[in-house]
Formats: C-alpha cells, structure tokens, sequence
C-alpha cells in the first residue's frame, strides 16, 4: 500500500493545508512534502508496494542504447539509490540521478513545492505565478512551482551510490547521471568547465550509461542556472563533458531557450549528443496575498509541470524540424508537464526522442505503468 501523506502540507506562513489528493494512477504521493529534502533523501520515497505488474512492450533504442521505453524520470525525483531503484520497479525505464556537484551543498528549506494558479501567464519573462491552496486541475496536468536548488551529497556518497543505483536497474533500463559545476569567488571559466570533466569521470567510473551537464536551474545563481544562455561556454563544457564520459553519450539539460535556439542547436551540435528541453521557468512565485511564497530570499522559483507543457512541447518541435532540416548530429529529449500517456507520446511523436517526468513523478508513481498499457509504442 501506498502511506498516505497531505501534498504541500505546508504554506508559507506555516500553516496546515489539508489538501485531499486524488488522482488516476495513485491516491497518495511518495514524496513527503512536510519534511526537507535531506529527510526525503535519507527516508527513500513513501511507498511500502506491492508494486504493480509492468506491461510488457516492444523494446526501442535510446541515443543507441536497449531501452523498453522512452519515458522515464528526469533528474529533479532521481534524488538517489532509494528513489530511482523505486521507479525502476515501477516501470520508468530512463532514470537520471539528481544533479551532483565535487561539493556537498544542502537544499533550500521547506516549503519547497507550490500549486500554481492555471490562469497565471508565466509564459512572459517578467511575469508572476500565483500559488493555490489545491489544484483546480487533475493532478496529472496541474500547473506546479518548486525552489529546492541544486543539492548535493559530497562524493565519496553519491559515487557509490550511483553504483548501488546502476546495479538495482532491470534489463531494458538505463542510467542517467546529471552534473552541475559549483561556482567559487573569483574562479576562472576554464575551471569552471574542468570541474564538468571531472564530473564526468566521476560518474561514468560509478556505472552512469550517459552524462547529463545541468546547465539550466531556476533556484541558483545565474552563474550556474542560466550556462545555457551562454553558446559558447556551453559547447565548451560539451566538449569536457565528451572527454571525461569517454564515449558514453553527452546530454546539455536548458532552459527556456526562445529566440536562441537555433543558435544553441548550430553551437552545440557535434559536441553533445543531445539536450534535454526544458527545465523550470525562472519566474516571481507569490501567493494569494501578493508575499513571497517560498520566502523573501526565494521570491524568484521554478514553474514547472503542467504550467510548461505547451511551451517545452513547441520548443522541441522547433528543435526537431530545424535539426532535421539541417541534419544536424543531435537528440532531443522532451520534459515538461509529460505526465500522462497522451502527453508523453505527443513529445515523441514531435520528434523527441524520450519523454522524461520530473515534480509529476514525486506524486503519480503509476504514470509508466499507465503510458505502457496505453501507448506501448512509446
């Protein structure tokens, strides 16, 4: 059975929300939102089983690697070894490990997650999402906001717990890892870009099938959350990437690239194999009162789920017709508001060639249970 917890129990001013949650593939989430992201960590994820039979579907390949299929989760729900060996066994088949650094740095405390207001138009670059007590939508296509940041155990941990990671995947199942580098006082580019290298090695020495380069948050410093605005910094840490994964496939994770995208495409091509699109909307993220909601030092947060699916659906079909188009040597790998059958196979029919679930996954641990059944050619 699934332990029954209160979704964003917690409101910015402290106060209980008993939000009753109810969706299609699960009458509870695994993450525990009442508690920090190092207990989140530390306690594995909510499910105690059984876990459901996985239909079985036709195998596809992903960047030339066997995989059932071509969803899975993104890095924000790979928190660690308890987490992604829980999605394994639930039938997410693309599993990537949340972002690590060569530094351990904790995360933002609770609250960390929102419902956001559908009418909100977050889509402008200097406009507000509203938070709400409960969604107005189901819960598998409902607007969300999140400010965690970018978390890290220190490496002696997560190496060998990408190891554990690696060894509990099923047949059919690849791993991900995701790396960030860590910005100091005065630190030249080009050791900001080593660290990417190193990173590299690091997690391919630990059992990674492919690297991930985070080059997109919304919750850190711009030096760190917006590389990908950047071309050249960004086909730079490409290149380092490709020579510490020594030949497994290189994926640059962006945000909103909008105008750019042509541009980042042209520029990276030839040194990633992919890029994952998209991450959070950096956006002001308050609550009914016009405060905050995360915190006066948190003002600015990720809008995610459902309240980017059109945008990062537009985005990759743009990719893909101007890949194609320019036969391009690149992959794309949708993410943004995935979380339903439907939803998925329209990334992958657009072109992508997987689509991944992020803050979706931490509530509906059904949904590759339920892509399999409906689209197994997904």
């Amino acid at each position: 059975m699934v332990t029954n917890h209160n979704i964003f129990a917690i409101s910015s001013d402290g106060e209980q929300n008993n939000v009753n949650v109810a969706s299609t593939w699960g009458d509870s989430p695994m993450y525990r939102f009442d508690k920090s992201f190092e207990e989140n960590a530390a306690l594995g994820p909510s499910f105690d089983g059984p876990f459901p039979h996985v239909p079985k579907v036709p195998q596809k390949s992903l960047l030339g690697l066997a995989v059932n299929s071509r969803f899975g989760v993104a890095a924000g729900p790979g928190i660690n070894s308890k987490w992604l060996s829980t999605y394994s066994k639930l039938g997410f088949d693309i599993l990537t490990y949340k972002t690590v650094r060569l530094y351990e740095r904790i995360a933002h405390p609770v609250p960390n997650f929102a419902f956001i207001d559908p009418h909100s138009n977050v889509y402008e670059d200097d406009s507000t999402a509203n938070t709400l007590a409960a969604p107005t939508l189901p819960l598998d296509v409902a607007p969300t906001g999140g400010s965690i940041g970018m978390p890290s155990l220190p490496p002696e941990f997560w190496q060998r717990d990408i190891e554990v990671t690696k060894h509990a995947l099923l047949d059919g199942q690849v791993l991900i890892a995701s790396i960030v580098g860590t910005t100091q006082p005065g630190m030249a580019q080009s050791d900001f870009v080593q660290e990417f290298e190193t990173l590299a090695q690091m997690v391919v020495d630990a059992g990674a099938d492919i690297v991930e380069a985070n080059l997109s948050c919304p919750n850190v410093n711009v030096a760190e959350g917006a590389v990908y605005k950047d071309l050249a910094l960004s086909r730079d840490i490409a290149l380092a990437v490709r020579r510490g994964a020594r030949g497994r496939p290189v994926l640059l994770k962006v945000g909103h690239l909008g105008h750019s995208l042509d541009g980042f495409l042209r520029t990276v091509a030839g040194a990633a194999d992919g890029v994952v699109m998209m991450n959070a909307l950096a956006r002001k993220v308050e609550d009914p009162d016009g405060r905050p909601y995360f915190g006066a030092s948190r003002h600015m947060a990720g809008v995610h789920g459902g309240a980017i699916y059109q945008l990062s659906l537009d985005a990759v079909k743009k990719a893909t017709q101007l890949i194609r188009a320019e036969q391009l040597d690149l992959r794309i790998i949708g993410v943004g508001g995935a979380s339903t059958p439907e939803r998925a196979a329209a990334f992958v029919e657009a072109g992508a060639d997987a689509a991944l679930v992020a803050s979706s996954a931490l509530v509906l641990p059904f949904m590759a249970c339920a892509l399999k059944a409906q689209r197994p050619d997904v």
